[in-house]
């Protein structure tokens, strides 16, 4: 896509930035990436943001504004209160990056749906049966709402589109794709750099599996832990690094696979570090393991690929269709297919070079800018 500004005639924009609220998070990331881009690309936008109390202003430009709202962004609160505390003078057009949209809105509205997991399987996003019956019950009740009363949908990839297209079939016209971005930050990493910034798991050199997510069921821990004692059960050298948090939301068939005496001491769980370190650990995996089994984008498989590391994915849903050829597709189902690919990129290093550079290429392909320039494009042809 060529990178030229679209005007949007001095128009101003709300977005609601709550995810930036200090903490990390997928959509804070996905949030400021778009509001710095779009303020790149058109130099006539203004910007109001919506706010989360703890960031009163986490964004500090000439063009933006900002007005802090106290309640949760996914909540009943943003849905029945916002339109009502917030003012909308000289505004023309509000955003949620999130997958809710407040009600009674003075002027049009879109929203970012991410995924639709809570509408076509809970079970997906929590084992908890309470969670299932009420977060569940909001997003299958605002979910479609939101849908109906959106002037456009942004989405950010072709398999979520036909996902949400196929459950409002209605809304077809109005969905977009917005490919999430890679920031620049994600490059390979000299292992004099990176190395000692592991110094306090591992020592130099050392051979590991890395996993990043959150502790959801759909990140398929559970069968990445079973794939990786299938493949490395008797090999003590090789590590399995996880950057999840365990303690409280961990499930019980995750905790007593962990502690299968094979493992031993070669599980590394690290519940909070920092850019840099996550930068290294993708830089100094022999392989990262992403096998999702529903994904509404997959940016951990392409921050890996991005370091230069071997991935290892599913052969399905959005993390086939965005990492393509940039790495090894497997049934995440199947555990003996996982531990087979595991096996093969650890003991054939001429076929995992070839997949590393296959996947900086495949990186390559998602930027921000490109993301938020698609957005700016929805964006004219709303207001216009």
């Amino acid at each position: 896509m060529k990178n030229q500004p679209i005007s949007t005639t001095d128009a101003c924009v709300m977005i609601d930035a709550r995810y930036l609220n200090g903490k990390s998070s997928g959509i804070g990331r996905y949030t400021e990436h778009l509001i710095r881009h779009l303020l790149e690309l058109d130099d006539g936008l203004r910007l109001r943001l919506v706010t989360h109390w703890r960031r009163p202003r986490p964004i500090e430009h000439e063009r933006v504004t900002h007005q802090t709202f106290l309640g949760a962004p996914n909540s009943l609160s943003t849905r029945f209160f916002l339109s009502r505390r917030i003012d909308f003078d000289g505004v023309d057009l509000f955003h949620s990056p999130f997958n809710v949209l407040p009600a009674n809105l003075p002027v049009p509205a879109i929203f970012t749906l991410h995924d639709i997991m809570w509408i076509i399987d809970p079970s997906l996003c929590t084992s908890k049966l309470w969670k299932k019956a009420v977060t569940g019950s909001f997003y299958r009740t605002f979910i479609p709402h939101s849908v109906r009363q959106a002037a456009a949908i942004l989405t950010v990839s072709q398999n979520s589109q036909r996902s949400i297209a196929k459950e409002f079939p209605d809304a077809e016209k109005r969905i977009d794709v917005t490919y999430n971005g890679v920031e620049s930050f994600f490059r390979p990493m000299p292992p004099e750099e990176a190395w000692p910034k592991l110094a306090q798991w591992l020592v130099p050199k050392s051979r590991f599996v890395l996993a990043v997510g959150q502790g959801t069921p759909y990140k398929n821990h559970v069968g990445a832990v079973r794939a990786f004692l299938k493949a490395f059960g008797d090999d003590p050298h090789v590590y399995f690094v996880m950057v999840r948090r365990l303690h409280g939301r961990a499930n019980a068939e995750l905790r007593a696979l962990l502690d299968d005496p094979r493992l031993n001491s070669r599980v590394i769980a690290l519940d909070y570090i920092s850019a840099e370190q996550l930068r290294a650990l993708y830089s100094m995996a022999t392989v990262f393991l992403f096998p999702s089994l529903y994904e509404g984008f997959g940016l951990p498989a392409v921050e890996a690929m991005a370091c230069g590391t071997a991935t290892v994915t599913s052969d399905r849903g959005a993390p086939a269709e965005v990492c393509a050829d940039g790495a090894v597709g497997v049934d995440p189902t199947d555990i003996s297919e996982i531990a087979d690919a595991l096996r093969r990129l650890f003991d054939d290093d001429s076929y995992r070079a070839r997949v590393e550079k296959r996947g900086v290429n495949r990186a390559d392909d998602f930027g921000w800018r490109d993301c938020a320039q698609r957005a700016l494009s929805v964006y004219r042809r709303v207001l216009s």
